[in-house]
């Protein structure tokens, strides 16, 4: 089995240009974004708060509606009371169409006596139909109504109000028949402001405005406690625990402030999940001691040593040539790790041998063959699946790099054999410590 000479590296440094949002895959990026750059507080309190926001306003909206409309019937009930008070104050003295002096008389004192009032009109029918014999409008005086008002007019058999709105001013308009005995002698008409409403519900749209934030705030603030005692801060301290474990650091606490008491049946979700959190975390350490132990893993990553390596390397051969199948290998080799310390670059490998288990398969074994060299053999695949893999590494091998705030890099490197080919493994790691000899650091 003899190693085939096509073989590919990839590359993926800190400090790499990334496309714009707009560019290719940027909706993908953004949405990479939202989903895994954002946290679970956010994720969940920016919800709560676009509920709460959307509650409290519909339930204040409604109930502002309602006080309006109250408001809007009380001023036109009082817009009847005060045009049927006019009418019969009218109709109690003998001068409807006879004594317009008197009349306006009256109508001026009406106005001093009703703020309210912009305007008193009353309309008298004559043989000539139906006229404004008195108004506050002196231009008005004289002045036939249309065909359409006299229709309307004639047709009334009790008092209407409606709202009418002009470039000047809005007021309520309050129409009243004025009888003599059982004829309709006419119409008074009563205009009042709407300054008065107006302020009302300019003043109960600022109180509703207050109460609606201070409900808002109220309600938000309550779910934003809820919610961090019970899911967030459970589930930051779980979150920290596995991040702690990918270290290899078993040390972490991640009991609750509250003890629970003995005996107690444990059936919040959460707590079920800590509690098997905590178990497995206890087994993967138990394990990984009793590996160690057999001297397999490296004390630094947790992948199998260089010596593990070297007799399965020679095994993966000999099954390839015995039951006729392809072999691959990547070997990964990590950039900048001479100008960091001790620690940081414990942590740069640690990170890459994480990296390297989650992106390969399960049947894919990886190790640790060097200070700054690891190796993925990959068994029954040919050289093309190698070179697939090696591009899915270099893709997302930026999780890696960008995990540090100092210049890391990540070099791939695909080499494969064939089943009728006499490479060994022997020759193999020779040629792996040349190159590696070779490599500039």
């Amino acid at each position: 089995m003899t190693s085939t000479n096509d073989r590919r590296e990839t590359e993926a440094a800190a400090g790499s240009e990334t496309p714009g949002v707009f560019g290719p895959g940027g909706w993908a990026r953004v949405r990479s974004r939202l989903r895994y750059g954002t946290s679970l507080r956010l994720k969940l309190i920016a919800p709560a708060l676009v509920i709460s926001c959307l509650v409290v306003g519909a339930l204040f909206w409604f109930a502002f509606a309602s006080l309006h409309s109250s408001i809007q019937s009380i001023y036109e009930q009082r817009a009847r009371s005060v045009a049927a008070l006019i009418s019969k104050s009218i109709q109690e003295k003998d001068y409807i169409l006879y004594y317009s002096d008197e009349l306006d008389a009256d109508i001026r004192k009406l106005l001093s006596r009703y703020e309210s009032i912009v305007g008193i009109t009353v309309i008298g029918a004559t043989a000539r139909g139906l006229v404004t014999v008195a108004s506050t409008d002196p231009t008005a005086v004289g002045r036939l109504a249309s065909e359409e008002e006299a229709e309307r007019y004639e047709s009334m058999s009790d008092v209407a109000v409606e709202s009418v709105h002009s470039a000047r001013r809005n007021f309520l308009r309050a129409v009243h028949p004025i009888t003599s005995g059982i004829e309709k002698a006419g119409v008074v008409v009563v205009d009042m402001s709407l300054d008065e409403q107006a302020g009302y519900v300019r003043g109960l749209s600022w109180a509703f405005g207050v109460a609606a934030v201070a409900g808002f705030l109220l309600l938000g603030g309550l779910l934003h406690l809820v919610l961090t005692v019970l899911v967030t801060q459970p589930v930051r301290r779980l979150a920290r625990a596995a991040v702690a474990i990918t270290q290899r650091d078993y040390s972490i606490d991640i009991a609750s402030t509250l003890r629970r008491t003995p005996g107690t049946p444990v059936r919040d979700e959460v707590c079920q999940l800590e509690d098997g959190f905590h178990f497995m975390s206890k087994v993967i350490q138990t394990h990984e001691q009793e590996l160690r132990k057999l001297v397999l893993l490296d004390a630094v990553t947790g992948l199998y040593n260089v010596a593990h390596f070297q007799g399965q390397l020679g095994i993966e051969l000999g099954k390839g040539r015995r039951y006729r199948h392809p072999t691959s290998l990547l070997v990964v080799d990590i950039g900048g790790l001479s100008d960091l310390d001790a620690a940081d670059a414990d942590r740069v490998r640690v990170r890459t041998a994480n990296f390297l288990l989650s992106g390969l398969r399960r049947v894919d074994t990886v190790f640790r063959i060097g200070s700054d060299r690891m190796a993925a053999l990959l068994p029954v695949t040919p050289l093309e699946g190698a070179w697939v893999a090696a591009d899915r590494l270099r893709v997302y091998s930026a999780d890696v790099v960008s995990q540090f705030g100092f210049p890391v890099s990540l070099t791939v490197t695909s080499m494969g054999w064939e089943p009728d080919g006499d490479a060994s493994a022997d020759v193999i790691l020779h040629q792996l410590s040349a190159e590696k000899e070779d490599s500039p650091e």
